[in-house]
């Protein structure tokens, strides 16, 4: 585990942008499994998105402060994000010994909880996190391929 902090005492700087080839198994008409990699763009910088961009959205990590969510589509004139969240599905991570955000708590946010100290846990977060994204996507995002 290498922290954010000694990351860039390295001077290693973040990527605005990865592309991430997830491989998962789709069962077939039939039983048969295929095989299949499915593309996944990270970006650090959505304000950049072209407005049909937008569709294609499927998750954001929110940091807790409402104002991650300035300039974006269906903010409220409140400058709240919850109609965001009925159209991308939101996770926030957060270390076990960290308070809650007190946004994150009140909005519809998955929270991935990871420890400094039990690094065998990050495997079922992980999987809970693609878990979760999966059945949004099947339920709103059908007409995208995953």
């Amino acid at each position: 585990f290498v922290t954010p902090e000694e990351k860039k005492k390295q001077g290693i700087q973040r990527d605005n942008e990865v592309l991430l080839q997830r491989r998962k198994d789709q069962i077939q008409p039939g039983g048969a499994t295929l095989s299949v990699t499915v593309p996944y763009r990270v970006i650090d910088q959505p304000l950049k998105l072209a407005p049909q961009d937008w569709d294609r959205v499927v998750a954001v990590f929110v940091q807790g402060p409402a104002w991650q969510f300035k300039g974006w589509p269906w903010l409220l004139p409140d400058g709240s994000p919850v109609d965001i969240f009925a159209k991308i599905r939101a996770f926030h991570l957060k270390y076990d010994e960290q308070k809650m955000d007190p946004n994150v708590q009140k909005w519809d946010v998955t929270v991935l909880e990871l420890s400094h100290h039990k690094r065998h846990l990050d495997r079922p977060m992980f999987l809970k996190f693609w878990e979760t994204l999966d059945r949004y996507m099947v339920k709103h995002k059908s007409h995208l391929r995953f």
